[in-house]
Parts: structure tokens; sequence; C-alpha cells
């Protein structure tokens, strides 16, 4: 039987000041900083066996930058990488990712490749840190930071960002996932070494500014380190957020300034809840299974095509003209997070005219399942909605499961087969949300799948 060593590293990613944040559909390039960027990284290693995960304080990241940081970590230590799991937070005020043409606030070749050097040197410095340990996990649940965002209006389809004690409101589309889940490491002598928490919730907390903030998990790690010491490695996997916001729009819960800390500090308080509680136990089995499989992509029509171009020339003209003559809109209550309707409108023409004229047939994504003992920690990649999250626990022989979404690639917000046909921001086609109806639902069985294989 060979025996299961663990090690955990945390290493700072903040960029320098000038590069874009991405996040939203204008341009934001970083002019301050709330508090630092981190990646921080548990792997799982029994010799032949490399698993583990790296969590990075980003908006999303690519699968073409998840091979690099395998690759580099493949280079430096001689190990295959390929079962580590390297995802995102989703802060809306992170590191980035995108030099592409389709980002608002693209970072340079140079910033990006920084990032993803050091999440691999991260890996490497866990590895390099393994040590005998005992894990153990616990459940609670948290109902009052996270909402549904989409809702049913009175005209009879969903809307996103409906707006606040809107009469128009008639009730939310969907639910939430209010799991709170907790992975805790410790080494041979009680000593922590990591402790992983598993919610779901758009960081989007600290506002569309220009500073740097790893948003409600790094007042989650913050806490975390001040209850259970600086040396401990708080890892947050972001789970199914696509459709979930701290915006509660039937108004029970009303915003305040620094939404992040208030959600940071809650969460805290729910893992130390059940933390001391947590029996570690040795684990002698570890395994990880992987799958990459196409998923067809939706296509712009020929009539969205020709609509699109002409309301780009529209569009254009008024951007040209004073902003203080556009009326943005003549709903009071429509107040997206995501920037200006005027320009959010255009790109999503601009995304059209390219993606008609060069087409994306289809995306390879990966799915993992890490098995720690009779702990599951599943990735997803892209915005999943609950409901796919809520499928896979329920469906799952486990009831031990970590969903990491954001993670081994971006394909945008990955919605329920039924909000297609519901409306909504998250199922309106462009670059980043396009995969055809149903690809979630098959995500989560190839996950299901996996799982069995362990």
């Amino acid at each position: 039987m060979r025996k299961i060593k663990c090690g955990a590293s945390e290493v700072v990613i903040t960029p320098r000041l000038g590069v874009g944040i991405p996040g939203y559909y204008e341009e934001r390039l970083a002019n301050d900083k709330i508090d630092d960027l981190y990646v921080k990284t548990v792997v799982f290693d029994d010799g032949e066996i490399l698993t583990g995960v790296a969590v990075a304080d980003m908006s999303h990241i690519y699968m073409n930058l998840v091979h690099k940081a395998r690759e580099r970590v493949r280079a430096l230590t001689g190990r295959d990488a390929s079962g580590i799991i390297i995802a995102a937070t989703h802060t809306h005020t992170g590191g980035n990712s995108d030099t592409g043409e389709y980002e608002a606030s693209a970072a340079s070749e140079s910033d990006v490749e920084d990032i993803v050097n050091k999440i691999a040197d991260s890996i490497v410095y866990a590895i390099k840190r393994e040590k005998e340990f005992k894990i153990g996990f616990a459940k609670t649940e948290e109902h009052e930071v996270s909402f549904n965002r989409r809702w049913w209006m009175k005209d009879g389809v969903v809307h996103t960002w409906p707006g606040i004690n809107n009469p128009d409101n008639i009730r939310p589309a969907s639910g939430i996932d209010p799991e709170v889940d907790v992975i805790r490491i410790d080494d041979l002598s009680g000593n922590p070494i990591a402790v992983l928490t598993n919610f779901a919730n758009h960081p989007d907390t600290s506002g569309g500014g220009c500073a740097f903030c790893a948003d409600y998990p790094g007042e989650l790690d913050r806490q975390l380190k001040k209850a259970l010491g600086q040396n401990v490695v708080s890892v947050f996997m972001n789970g199914c957020c696509g459709d979930v916001t701290h915006v509660d729009y039937s108004g029970k819960f009303p915003l305040i300034p620094n939404q992040q800390n208030m959600i940071g500090a809650k969460l805290a308080a729910d893992v130390l809840s059940v933390y001391g509680d947590i029996k570690c136990e040795e684990v002698h089995e570890l395994g990880v299974k992987t799958k990459t499989i196409t998923i067809e992509r939706r296509q712009f029509t020929k009539e969205q095509y020709e609509e699109a171009k002409k309301k780009i020339e529209e569009g254009e003209k008024l951007l040209n003209s004073s902003r203080e003559k556009i009326d943005q809109s003549d709903d009071e209550f429509e107040k997206p997070t995501t920037g200006d309707m005027l320009i959010m409108e255009l790109t999503y023409c601009y995304d059209a005219v390219k993606l008609y004229e060069h087409p994306i047939l289809s995306e390879q994504a990966e799915m993992q399942v890490i098995k720690i003992g009779d702990i599951m920690i599943n990735s997803m990649p892209g915005e999943m909605f609950n409901e796919l999250g809520l499928d896979l626990k329920a469906r799952s022989a486990s009831d031990k499961n970590i969903i990491v979404t954001l993670a081994n690639g971006y394909y945008g917000y990955i919605a329920t087969e039924k909000a297609y046909s519901e409306g909504g921001y998250e199922v309106t086609l462009d670059h980043f949300n396009n995969l055809v109806p149903g690809a979630g639902e098959t995500i989560v069985n190839v996950i299901l799948d996996l799982q069995k294989e362990l």
C-alpha cells in the first residue's frame, strides 16, 4: 500500500497596475488594490498519482493556459501534472487570462504568462511541502448571502438583474445551493495544513472599480487564518454560481458597503462552526479520472448577422455623440452588474458579426474527478447553473461532493436546458455563452460516470 502525502502552498499573483481587469463589458485598467490576489494549491501524491487543486483569484482561466501550467510543473519536477485541477475563484476584480479581441480589458501576453508561471510555481511548492496527513469532511448551510438573480417577470419571461423591489418581479426562476462544504487537512500531529471551502456565489461584490480585490474569498481567507493560524492554506472553490449572486432582489437582505467582507466573514463563521467537530483520519485511497468531450456551439443565423451590422452602425453613432443624450433604459430597475447597457449591446453585435464570419463549431471540454478516501472533488469548465450542481449531488453515490467550477478551461455560462426557453442574460448567445442546450446536463452525466470508474 502506497503512502499518500499532501502539500499546500499559496503564491501572490497580483498583477502590475495598468493591467486590464476582466469581468465587465467596459475597459477597466487597474489603478489600485484592496487586497492581494493569490493562487492557493493543495496536492495529493502517492508517488505514482499526483493530483490536487490549484485555485487562482481570477475571473476565469482558459484551457490552453491550464496546459501551460501543467507543462511547467512537469518541466520543473518531472511529474505528470495532468491530474491537477486548475480553477478560478471568478472574482470580477482579479487576474486576467485574456489577451484577445473578445475581452474589453485584455492583458498582455507577458502579464498572462506571469500568472500562469506563478500557478505552476504554487503547485511545485506544494509538492515540495508534502507530508503525511489526515483529512476529514463536513458540511453546513448558508442562506443569507446568495440569491438567484434570474426572476420571472410580469411580461412572462425571465429577466436577469430584475431590480430590487421591482413591482414587476414575480418570483425567482430557480433557487440556490446553500451548502457550505469543508475539507479539513491536518498533519499527523494535528497541526492544520489546509482548509478547503466550497460554496456557490458570484464574487462580484466589491464593485466594478479598478482596484484588484480577491472579493469575499479574500476575507474568508483572512478570517480562517486569524482563527487557525497564519500557516494554514485556505483554498476557496466556487460551486455552481452561474445564476447566483449576492443581490437579494426581494429586498429582504439589503446591499451594504464592502459586502465582500460581510460575506467572507459569514462563510468563515460557517466553516468554523463545523471545523472543530471534523474527525480527521488517514486515507489509503487516491484516484483521479479525466475525460475530454466535444460539445457543439450554437451558431448565429444570417438574420442575426444582418441585424447586428445595422445595430453596430446605429450604436456607434450614439457612442460618438454626447453620452448625456443617451437614454440607456426606460426601466429604472434595470441595473446590470456588467457595465454600460449600450456597450453591452454593441458587444453582442460585434460577437455576432465575428462569429458568423468566422464560426467556431465546437469546444473540447475537460471534466475531472478526484477521489481522496471517500471524498469526491469534481471539476466543471464554466459558470454552471445551481440546479446542475444540485442534480450531481442528488445522483452521486457519494455524500461528500466538492464541485469546482470555472475549472480546467472556461466556456461561459452553462445553463440548464430549460433556461434557454426562459430568457435572460446567461443564455444570450455571444462569444462566451455559446454551448448548445443540454451541455450542462451532459457535463453532469460525464462526471457521474467518472465517479463510478473510481
